[in-house]
């Protein structure tokens, strides 16, 4: 076999491409191996870019780790077989079996073996791809590790488990050339041509090596100048004893390190605009840590470019994996609603069934999600008959392809039928559809010759676990202009300028990390790829990309002290190779404190583009801030009511956020398999309002175990109209507690009866009242009275009892601030025992406002209370207001005339659209359910931080 050396003066792929065109015509008899698969599509893309002819005749180039493995025999087990037959070696105790190589009990379930199965696959073919068998590992271990005696005998096993499927186990093949290859090269007269190919595992040599026995010349050629021959092996492999010790001449100036992901995606683009100049970007990026390629991205896409991943994704992101994750729960959670709700969401399967409204069925299936919380497939069909019909067809046509899945021992047949309208539906990436086409052939041979994996839940985990570490080759798009290229693909780019970024330890050199099966001792003795060797091959690819972009272009690496995560990262110890005299200094470049720029505004961050004009900063009414705006107060004359009021009181500017630029949260929740809290008191009122209207007044007889027993009848047939005979356990759990409060209220209701009042009104629903001018509308939960001819409103109340005065005043120690919202409110005041002032404000006004209704509409002095129903039985009972009439003991007026001045202001405020204030300007607690709270950085941040206003003004206390 010949070495040429091409010389290092410029980038390999033009040193190969130019070489290829200097053999004159016949260069395209060649067979040319480079070493990866998109190494070669640069190679051929290079070749007619500076061919001066109009068309040439390329040669065929092939990635080198194909070329032992270009033809297989039809009875070769595919992925798929070969898994299952270590599955099947591994048998149901591998403990008891293979004992040395499992001294420890291992879980035994399908799920737990096919793990193992997996990473015993991975293992072997890592071994074929160097071209080691277990027992070479065996010898060589010399009796040290026993381990691999029993690996031998188990891997013997899984081969003659093939054999009697009739089927050839690949990592047993010898590796040779390709007949018809050998065949063609010797009859055109052309060679084998080894490019640049810097890792030669032992299966690529012994083709090589039988492609010259058949008379087909192998050349060698190495990008290395001839005077550094004697660092590389016959097969151009750089030697570890030269290339792990040799320094690497680096300037400082090419090295810059950046805080984080995002600054180095900043840099980068940053260098890409300065040598693009207006026209394309003569450079080429290396991103040696994929962790980058998010950041990148981003960061490009704002340039007006992107990034294209020749590596492609993953098949387990696809739409196809999610669909089959979904079957497989619709196949192990069979009459279940919850994997419906998964099957109809995946529109893949929707376009492949001819489902035309998977968006309404989707939208049906939330709402009954989030209203009944059904537990069982029935239940939800029942009500999806019910309210929402029209959806019920694109259902059932899901549940009958889901029930065609589940047939025992056809699953492989099944998606096979299947496939052609999913391949239709998937559209023009056809590589994956050709890679489940290819898994599903094997799956289907599988099951016609064994009936091990007949069960579709085993089969289908056994297709998905083959998927899984496949990836797809992504398809490139117009904008994307720049390749993401890992750190074995930079080396063969023609580009003149070339920026390598996250060239972190352990990623460059590779590895570092024991191995548990095949240590780096191991690894040396067996002559494969060592840590020590992959530092040589690494150390000589940066200097060959050094030297080769010297005399023209330029290389730069980025680095980045944390990642994406925020772990920090070390710098690759290939950049301390440099000589002894600058080592402190390259040390401390590398590892200096970095001023980390302060952070841009929150609107400016992540996806958030809320730009805040110049005139928010002076607005004063929400017009003003958000001239598209329609006040519904002031346009349509909307009524006013408690709640309103109260989340105008809890902040108004957070309010009007929500209101007027409806920056509100999801509030679908996918997860829900409980009653909210809402929920869980709309049950509870529905339930009383109920049990008063039948038992309103005293009867005779009336008995406090009769009315618990009532009251748990309504309790039962409500919840089991809203949630069916089969609830979800949470739900029960809610049922229970509800069950033990509304038996507590039952008792405390006689007694209240027993003391004279009676129920005159349930939900009352209060319409065409006004207060100072302003329409309002609520509804009351209760209106009890007395035999005395008193008065009582209440509200029931499912959370933690605390009293009346408690939930509507909260003290405030900057009463002057409230003219900042007002003028016109005044704080209600209280004078203590040792004369100074307390103030407070109303943080609420609802049972305030339903006196001074009951007060016109019954007349007297109405009294308020809450009815608490809390979870702790001891707690439930009537907390009574009877005071708002008269000035408690130490105000200086009665809390329902302060209510009422605050009630009329706060709703001139909303009509008017002003309070562009928030709670903390004002000096009030911020409310402890903020829905903007993840849009800020840091605890640091408020609200007008957020948005970048400048609110506050000089305040004179």
């Amino acid at each position: 076999m010949n070495r040429l050396f091409l010389s290092w003066d410029k980038p390999a792929c033009r040193a190969v491409a130019e070489r290829l065109l200097s053999l004159g015509n016949d260069f395209h008899r060649n067979l040319v191996l480079v070493p990866t698969r998109e190494s070669g599509r640069q190679l051929r893309e290079y070749l007619a870019s500076i061919s001066s002819a109009q068309a040439i005749f390329a040669p065929q180039v092939i990635p080198a780790d194909q070329f032992p493995r270009l033809e297989e025999k039809e009875e070769t087990a595919s992925v798929l077989e070969e898994l299952a037959g270590w599955l099947q070696a591994l048998g149901t105790s591998p403990h008891r079996l293979y004992p040395r190589l499992f001294p420890r009990h291992m879980p035994e379930d399908f799920s737990s073996m096919l793990e193992m199965a997996g990473s015993l696959q991975s293992l072997k073919h890592a071994m074929a791809n160097q071209g080691i068998s277990c027992g070479m590992a065996q010898d060589s271990c010399a009796g040290r590790d026993e381990r691999w005696t029993d690996m031998d005998r188990l891997s013997e096993y899984c081969t003659q488990q093939l054999k009697g499927w009739q089927l050839a186990d690949r990592t047993a093949m010898e590796a040779e050339a390709p007949p018809h290859l050998l065949h063609s090269l010797r009859e055109t007269g052309g060679h084998v041509i080894l490019a640049c190919v810097a890792d030669v595992p032992r299966p690529l040599r012994q083709a090589l090596q039988h492609a010259e026995r058949s008379g087909v010349p192998v050349q060698i050629w190495i990008h290395a100048p001839e005077e550094e021959a004697g660092s590389f092996d016959s097969w151009g492999c750089p030697l570890p004893e030269v290339w792990t010790q040799c320094p690497i001449h680096i300037s400082d100036a090419q090295i810059r390190i950046t805080a984080n992901p995002a600054r180095l995606a900043g840099e980068t683009c940053r260098m890409v605009a300065r040598t693009a100049e207006g026209t394309t970007p003569d450079v080429a990026l290396g991103v040696c840590d994929p962790d980058m390629n998010v950041a990148l991205d981003a960061a490009l896409r704002e340039y007006g470019w992107g990034l294209h991943n020749p590596e492609g994704k993953p098949f387990a992101g696809t739409g196809v994996m999610d669909l089959l994750r979904h079957l497989r729960q619709a196949l192990e959670e069979k009459g279940a609603a919850r994997p419906v709700f998964c099957l109809a969401r995946s529109s893949l399967l929707c376009a492949s069934l001819g489902i035309g409204n998977q968006q309404y069925c989707c939208a049906a299936l939330d709402k009954i999600q989030q209203k009944f919380l059904p537990e069982s497939e029935d239940y939800l069909i029942s009500r999806l008959k019910e309210f929402y019909p029209a959806a019920l067809p694109s259902i059932q046509a899901i549940l009958a392809w889901r029930n065609r899945m589940a047939e025992p021992g056809t699953l492989g047949e099944r998606l096979m039928e299947w496939f052609p309208a999913l391949a239709n539906a998937y559209g023009p990436e056809t590589e994956a559809m050709e890679m489940l086409h290819s898994c599903l052939s094997g799956l289907i041979r599988l099951q016609q010759r064994s009936t091990a994996f007949s069960r579709p839940e085993t089969a289908l985990q056994l297709l998905m676990k083959c998927l899984q570490p496949l990836r797809v080759k992504n398809r490139r798009k117009a904008h994307a202009v720049l390749d993401s290229l890992g750190w074995m693909e930079v080396h063969f780019r023609p580009e003149k300028h070339l920026i390598l970024t996250g060239l972190n330890e352990g990623t460059v050199p590779e590895g570092g990390v024991s191995d548990q099966f095949m240590p780096e001792e191991l690894r040396e003795a067996l002559g494969i790829d060592s840590f020590n060797r992959k530092k040589a091959r690494d150390s000589f690819l940066l200097t060959a990309l050094l030297h080769s972009r010297e005399r023209e272009g330029s290389l730069t690496i980025i680095l980045s002290r944390t990642s994406s995560k925020n772990d920090p990262l070390t710098p690759s110890s290939l950049l301390m190779r440099c000589p002894d005299a600058e080592l402190p200094h390259r040390v401390e470049q590398l590892f200096r404190e970095i001023s980390d720029p302060p952070a841009p505004l929150p609107y400016q961050r992540g996806s958030w583009y809320l730009q805040p004009a110049e005139g928010w900063k002076a607005a004063t009414d929400i017009g003003a801030m958000a001239p598209g705006y329609k006040n519904p107060w002031k346009e349509k004359g909307l009524a006013f009511s408690p709640s309103v009021l109260k989340r105008f009181l809890a902040c108004p500017m957070r309010f009007w956020m929500r209101e007027a630029l409806h920056m509100n949260e999801e509030e679908f929740l996918p997860d829900k398999e409980d009653m909210a809290v809402n929920e869980l008191g709309t049950m509870l009122h529905d339930v009383l309002e109920c049990f008063c209207r039948e038992h309103a007044v005293l009867k005779d007889g009336m008995e406090a175990a009769a009315l618990q027993d009532a009251i748990t009848e309504i309790l039962e047939q409500t919840f089991r109209k809203q949630y069916g005979p089969t609830p979800l356990m949470p739900l029960l759990l809610q049922k229970r507690s509800m069950e033990q409060r509304l038996s507590v209220y039952a008792v405390q209701h006689l007694q209240d009866l027993q003391e004279g009042w009676s129920c005159i009104a349930f939900e009352h629903q209060v319409e065409d009242w006004s207060l100072g001018g302003f329409p309002m509308k609520f509804r009351i939960d209760r209106i009890d009275r007395h035999a005395d001819g008193r008065i009582r409103v209440i509200d029931y109340k499912t959370g933690a009892a605390a009293s009346c005065e408690r939930k509507h005043l909260e003290t405030i120690g900057r009463p002057d601030a409230l003219s900042l919202l007002s003028p016109a409110l005044r704080p209600y005041t209280k004078r203590q025992k040792n004369g100074r002032l307390a103030h407070a404000r109303w943080k609420d006004l609802q049972l305030p406002v339903y006196v001074l209704w009951a007060a016109e509409a019954y007349g007297g002095h109405p009294s308020a209370a809450y009815y608490a129903l809390p979870a702790n039985p001891l707690d439930i009972g009537i907390s009574a207001w009877d005071t708002l009439h008269d000035p408690m003991p130490g105000y200086e007026e009665c809390a329902l005339d302060s209510a009422r001045a605050w009630t009329v202001e706060l709703m001139k405020l909303l009509h008017e659209g002003r309070g562009l204030i928030t709670a903390e300007e004002l000096g009030w607690n911020p409310p402890s359910y903020d829905v903007f709270k993840d849009l800020m950085a840091s605890r640091r941040e408020s609200l007008q931080d957020l948005l970048g206003l400048n609110l506050t003004p000089h305040l004179p206390f």
